[in-house]
């Protein structure tokens, strides 16, 4: 009988199928839980530990309470959590794999074979439930925690409610700029300015909407040197004139109370006075262009401006205090989405955070497809290797990660491929090295 070489591609490959393996997947599951709660311990105990290092003192200078210095701590550990969730994942994901390698157990699985995917398959649902909870903690949850640390610490460290003093804010349309002696988590402010453009929704509501005999004591106060032939006008000539004379004009509005309807989305000042100011080109010095007061003050009693003319809201205000990039992307897209005139630099800051905040929480999948291929690669290194190449692994993401959202964040990058590249680009490494050592 005559032999026949077989060449390899002669032979039939079996499909590939997928089915659950009940005692390899809870012995996968089982060493890296163990594994990935101890790690999850160890960072959250330092993370506290930090916490009380940075700011027991205050706490203790005002004599609070241990149940005060509990809430507090446990306010800011979901502010940590999400940090430590994607770095004990790819530790714990690296130990885990680096350990079945140097006992051969990942030779023994391969030679029964299962793939090197279908080895980590535990470990890819455990992946995806925690981007999940991620999610939730870089969304939802961490917002609310992190101001209720800061009111805890500013009413019992400091003795007084949530203050931010002498704040300023400039809306990100550039056409307001508020000024508040202090900002309280209160409904009411008080003692606030604020630096805008007349438009025709103000000259309506405040100038042509005043009664007859306030609209002439307005009119002469107003345009002392116009007011005669303002009056003379019929009312449409006059409602053009004074159009004409103010829209545009920048003017101050101040208020002893504000507050904020938030059904209606209005503000109301109360009790203040406002001042406009002569247009730059009626000026005769460059230095003093838009600084020359056109009237005195003039008071009023109560003034509402609507969603159109102030569409910037508190909670606006408050997060204008915390940096950018602790701002939930549903908060970031909400403002891009209020204001369609906002400058080129801001957009570019705002869209930037916005997708890297996006691109975060799957730092924990990315954990995953990096940790299996790279522990398998050398199975006799051991675990401590494992635990070296994982946090030069962190260091290069976390460099890497920075550098494009300042090149985003300076107009340099467009701003989805700053924040999104680096994870989709070590995403796909991952998968890379897994398709390719799937054998």
């Amino acid at each position: 009988m005559e032999k026949k070489n077989l060449q390899y591609e002669d032979l039939t490959l079996l499909p590939r199928r997928w089915f659950p393996l009940p005692k390899l997947d809870g012995y996968i599951l089982r060493e890296f839980l163990i594994k990935y709660s101890v790690l999850l311990l160890v960072f959250v105990i330092l993370f506290i530990l930090s916490d009380v290092y940075r700011d027991i003192s205050d706490f203790l200078e005002a004599k609070a309470s241990y149940q005060s210095i509990l809430q507090y701590l446990g306010y800011k550990l979901p502010g940590n959590v999400r940090f430590i969730l994607p770095i004990s994942m790819l530790l714990g994901c690296m130990w885990t794999m680096a350990t079945f390698g140097k006992n051969m157990e990942i030779t023994a699985m391969r030679a029964s074979g299962v793939s090197l995917f279908r080895c980590g398959g535990s470990i890819f649902v455990v992946g995806l439930i925690v981007t999940a909870v991620n999610i939730y903690f870089n969304e939802a949850l961490v917002p609310y925690t992190e101001r209720r640390a800061e009111e805890i610490r500013s009413e019992v460290a400091d003795g007084r409610k949530y203050v931010q003093n002498l704040l300023t804010y400039r809306s990100t349309d550039q056409q307001r700029h508020w000024l508040f002696k202090t900002f309280t988590t209160d409904e009411a402010q008080q003692n606030v300015t604020v630096k805008t453009f007349w438009t025709d929704g103000m000259i309506d509501d405040i100038v042509l909407g005043a009664g007859d005999a306030e609209f002439d004591a307005l009119i002469r106060q107003m345009f002392r040197l116009k007011a005669d032939r303002i009056l003379a006008l019929s009312r449409e000539e006059r409602a053009k004139e004074i159009r004409k004379e103010l829209k545009g004009r920048k003017v101050d509005f101040f208020a002893n109370r504000v507050s904020y309807d938030a059904g209606k989305k209005a503000w109301t000042f109360s009790d203040g006075n406002f001042t406009s100011y002569d247009r730059n080109d009626e000026t005769k010095f460059e230095a003093s262009r838009g600084t020359s007061t056109m009237h005195d003050p003039q008071p009023y009693k109560s003034i509402v401006f609507n969603e159109k003319e102030i569409p910037e809201a508190p909670d606006d205000i408050m997060n204008s205090i915390k940096e950018k990039d602790d701002l939930p992307t549903l908060v970031i897209w909400d403002l891009v989405r209020r204001n369609d005139n906002m400058p080129d630099r801001v957009y570019s800051i705002y869209m930037t955070v916005f997708y890297y905040r996006l691109a975060f929480p799957w730092a924990c999948f990315l954990a995953v497809f990096l940790g299996i291929p790279l522990a398998t690669k050398n199975e006799r290194t051991g675990s401590l290797m494992a635990i070296i190449t994982a946090v030069g692994i962190i260091i290069v993401y976390i460099v890497v990660a920075q550098v494009f959202l300042v090149l985003g964040k300076g107009g340099i990058l467009n701003p989805v491929f700053a924040g999104l590249a680096p994870t989709l680009a070590f995403i796909g490494c991952g998968a890379y090295r897994i398709l390719h050592d799937r054998n």
